[in-house]
């Protein structure tokens, strides 16, 4: 016997079906396919041999290729359960999306966090800690050709004069992250000197003593290796600067005038002037990469020898301070070295895009979809009647 679809039940039935594809569709855009979208407007820096610095030696093997560096900062994991569990869920799946997005297009060899890795690193419990650094680790899975290394910043420890023993270890044993660090990569006689900032007060406590004595070994260490190229510093706090005044290319567009832009604070926002020097003269580093401000800031710092030494400082990584999150890639070499500042999808985009993927939803529901709901309303009519 031959059934009929008096009410339009198969009808309605692949609307429906049409209704969740189209639902599904503008969930995968927003929460995966964006993030490619956005990232395919950034690349490797390629290097200028106009720009290479003629008074160090060239990489020993002219053919091999550049060191390729992702840098990166201010996370804010939380820590705590404090928030919303929605919030932290939302928080923690753009940084997640967003690394791996960069991992899988751009394949860095060396991934750096400046810091800041939680939100409120030095509240929470030893359990509670050892819980994040456990999503930490999910969040930031590498492939095989990656490593990451992290430093430390005021959120995971504690400013200077909160830092407790306790949870200075802590972070240590959890990251491996000393007061001062000297990464050299042998193959390209590339050293980068990875610092406490948090730790360089210069008012001669157990702590700033502590990375005074690792610094002096670092620098002992590189002229006893005779290391031929300057390393690259990296630190949470920036160093010494007034404001963001005179930082080129600044994120914040909203900054017009000198009065707009609030004075940094040593000790708080940036180091302070006295340790700035230190480093700076102790060092001597070729670059300088930085967090803690959320700001992006390129600007320059005059040693005594009156040479021009760069420093970029990076925003942050997370949506949780900021609609616009990015990152720096670095290509480098022994005598050379090119900049790229790549940004994130906005919060304020995908809302949007969720926004207009709705009413485009209701707009075919309603419009191109009337027949089926003809139809429901005509099976609803005859069977009141």
């Amino acid at each position: 016997m031959k059934t009929t679809d008096v009410c339009g039940f198969y009808t309605m039935l692949s609307f429906l079906v049409k209704i969740l594809c189209l639902t599904l569709l503008i969930f995968i855009y927003c929460e995966f396919i964006i993030y490619y979208f956005v990232l395919l407007g950034c690349s490797w820096p390629q290097l200028s041999k106009l720009e290479q610095d003629f008074t160090i030696q060239p990489p020993r093997d002219a053919n091999k290729k550049p060191l390729h560096v992702m840098l990166i900062t201010d996370t804010h994991l939380f820590c705590s359960q404090k928030g919303h569990w929605f919030n932290r869920l939302r928080r923690e799946w753009q940084i997640y999306r967003s690394f791996q997005s960069a991992q899988f297009l751009f394949e860095p060899q060396l991934v750096f966090l400046l810091g800041d890795v939680t939100t409120d690193g030095q509240w929470c419990s030893d359990r509670e800690w050892n819980r994040t650094v456990e999503r930490f680790h999910s969040l930031f899975s590498l492939s095989t050709d990656t490593r990451l290394y992290v430093l430390p910043g005021n959120h995971d420890i504690g400013f200077h004069h909160e830092v407790t023993d306790g949870h200075l270890k802590r972070f240590e044993q959890s990251f491996q992250a000393p007061h001062v660090r000297l990464l050299t990569i042998n193959d390209d006689e590339i050293h980068f000197v990875l610092i406490n900032s948090v730790a360089f007060e210069g008012d001669q406590c157990r702590l700033c003593e502590r990375a005074d004595h690792e610094l002096n070994e670092v620098v002992n260490e590189l002229k006893r290796t005779g290391a031929w190229t300057k390393p690259i510093l990296l630190s949470h706090f920036p160093l010494y600067r007034t404001s963001d005044v005179n930082c080129s290319q600044s994120s914040s567009g909203s900054l017009k005038t000198y009065s707009h832009y609030p004075l940094h604070r040593e000790r708080l926002d940036v180091v302070s002037q006295d340790a700035t020097e230190h480093l700076l003269n102790m060092i001597k580093p070729r670059l300088i990469f930085s967090g803690h401000t959320h700001r992006y800031c390129s600007t320059e710092h005059n040693i005594v020898s009156g040479k021009m030494i760069p420093e970029w400082t990076i925003p942050s990584f997370s949506w949780q301070n900021q609609d616009d999150p990015s990152f720096i890639l670095l290509t480098i070499t022994t005598n050379n070295q090119r900049v790229s500042h790549c940004y994130l999808p906005r919060e304020t985009t995908i809302f949007w895009s969720y926004a207009i993927g709705a009413f485009l939803l209701m707009f075919y529901m309603l419009i191109g979809g009337r027949r089926p709901f003809y139809l429901l309303a005509f099976c609803f009519s005859k069977k009141k009647s």
